[in-house]
């Protein structure tokens, strides 16, 4: 297959940015703007830390990795994601459509001596979303205020511009999420759900993918902690990775990141940084041993 180059990756990347600017600028909201709590909100933490919560985000993440199992150095990626929901309307039953575009920017650890940096395979995923406010009480005073599926798509473009930091071939699978999110009478709540979607390679080129991917989603927001609003602390929102081929876990992030949601000036962002650690290993490949991420957002609400 020819490889796409760096430059058609970089457009594709305009291309997107082109789609969320003038949209999010259209949208935006003050910080202190609520969510609604049919879209999966309620309040803009709720909404920042719901990965199909209805608004517009512009992230940008860095993840390192001090070290790895079958190669030696450090490793690190970059990413950009443009988070853009699409209101389809209360009517319908699935009232929105949100994607999620990961671009990443890869150093990969040294393999035989050898370590290289270059634009890594896009991924993204597309949520038909579903969403019911509950208000249902369950255990003495606990709240459950929405609940939301989603069937998900999920496709790989083969961008990388290297070897090393791509697989080289297409993919495509599905995927499927579901949440809630409950209210304690302390005015703390916890967001609970996960997100899952497997990929196949879609043509008969090497190598032959069969991998599913999971993120569980465990977001603990506080009421106030440090006297401030917007606190919240969460497992990591790395993917979990089985490979069927190998018949084995490549990786499961087990760790925590502590965040905020705050604004600056009128521009409300979402903070989080933290680290995992991967308690499986993989005879095949690179895999991180731990890992550190810092997370930067901008937070468009839409209207």
């Amino acid at each position: 297959m020819r490889r796409a180059t760096l430059a058609n990756t970089l457009i594709l990347a305009a291309f997107l940015f082109g789609l969320v600017g003038p949209v999010a600028a259209q949208e935006a909201k003050d910080a202190d703007t609520k969510a609604d709590s049919k879209k999966g909100g309620g309040d803009l933490t709720t909404a920042a830390t719901n990965p199909v919560g209805a608004l517009i985000q512009v992230q940008f993440q860095d993840l390192y990795i001090p070290n790895s199992d079958n190669s030696s150095g450090y490793a690190n990626t970059g990413i950009i994601q443009p988070v853009v929901p699409i209101h389809l309307g209360e009517d319908n039953y699935f009232q929105g459509i949100v994607t999620r575009t990961t671009i990443p920017i890869v150093t990969t650890p040294k393999v035989a001596g050898n370590r290289e940096t270059g634009m890594g395979d896009i991924t993204s995923i597309a949520a038909l979303t579903h969403t019911t406010p509950t208000h249902a009480h369950l255990m003495g005073n606990v709240k459950a205020d929405f609940f939301t599926w989603a069937p998900v798509g999920a496709v790989v473009l083969p961008t990388a511009s290297k070897d090393e930091t791509g697989a080289d071939v297409w993919q495509l699978g599905p995927g499927l999420l579901a949440l809630t999110n409950l209210h304690f009478p302390s005015g703390d709540n916890v967001m609970l759900g996960a997100l899952a979607y497997h990929l196949w390679n879609v043509e008969d080129d090497d190598p032959d993918i069969s991998k599913t991917f999971a993120q569980p989603v465990i977001v603990y927001k506080f009421n106030s902690l440090f006297d401030q609003k917007g606190w919240y602390i969460r497992n990591p929102d790395d993917l979990w990775s089985y490979d069927w081929k190998e018949d084995e876990f490549d990786q499961i992030p087990v760790g925590a990141f502590l965040g905020r949601v705050f604004p600056i000036g009128k521009q409300p962002v979402n903070v989080f940084a933290g680290g995992w650690y991967n308690p499986v290993s993989s005879d095949k490949g690179a895999t991180a041993d731990y890992a550190f991420k810092l997370s930067f957002s901008f937070l468009f609400p839409v209207k």
